[in-house]
């Protein structure tokens, strides 16, 4: 069993209607799309859970978002973070979302709908669609390596 699971913590009764649309619009079921005010821990009966995390103005100013976002990587499941509908072109990605989510998908039905089809596929797009620009990310090295000068 499939279940999209929709965080609505820091979201408007509007935002969290029009998040359900474009869940239904990327081919979700609606008894397969629930809104949660918290993550909390992984559904036992469920094989394939995904967590839609909203990067809302609000969301992003929340102090807490990165904690209720690393929650998801509690237990076999995988979180997609989704622009709003009305989203700058130029925005500053959540450290939270760089560091947990699977993948970083705009407003569009098709491009959630892929994302949360397969844990293979991974997006990062920007607002607009664009590709996001990768960043440096820390990486521990094996024993056995040795680092190599910056």
């Amino acid at each position: 069993m499939r279940r999209l699971r929709i965080f609505t913590k820091h979201l408007t009764s509007e935002e969290i209607a029009a998040l359900s649309a474009l869940a239904a619009a990327s081919g979700f079921a609606a008894d397969e799309i629930e809104t949660v005010l918290e993550i909390g821990a992984p559904l036992v009966d469920c094989d394939d859970e995904v967590i839609l995390i909203p990067i809302s103005a609000a969301a992003c100013a929340a102090p807490d978002l990165e904690d209720d976002v690393k929650q998801v990587s509690n237990g076999a499941r995988r979180a997609i973070c989704v622009w709003p509908e009305d989203a700058e072109a130029e925005v500053e990605v959540p450290a939270s979302a760089r560091k947990y989510a699977y993948s970083i998908v705009p407003w569009n039905a098709e491009k959630l709908q892929a994302a949360a089809a397969d844990d293979d596929v991974l997006i990062f797009e920007m607002p607009s669609g664009d590709v996001m620009p990768k960043v440096y990310t820390e990486r521990n090295l094996c024993v056995d390596e040795e680092a190599q000068p910056k």
